[in-house]
């Protein structure tokens, strides 16, 4: 997430602010609604963030919603979980 921010303030505030604003309304909604997204990789989930090319993975675990990656859809889907795998 960092490295998306960063990477639009390079262009623009005005767009890195937007990024952040889509990415914790996409949290929000995420916490409202967490079963509405499909099963992707074992317990893993994934949404799509609004306006950018990038998607929330995240697991359900019993009351909380964990998010573990920001990721990217630009990158090889492959590496989506590498991280998540050690």
């Amino acid at each position: 997430m960092a490295e998306g921010y960063d990477w639009y303030s390079k262009i623009s505030e005005k767009i890195s602010a937007s990024f952040l604003f889509e990415i914790k309304k996409t949290f929000n909604f995420l916490a409202e609604n967490p079963f509405l997204f499909q099963l992707v990789y074992k317990d893993f989930r994934q949404v799509p963030v609004k306006k950018f090319p990038f998607v929330i993975l995240y697991k359900i675990d019993v009351d909380n919603v964990k998010v573990y990656r920001v990721f990217p859809t630009n990158m090889n889907p492959k590496s989506k979980f590498t991280i998540l795998r050690k």
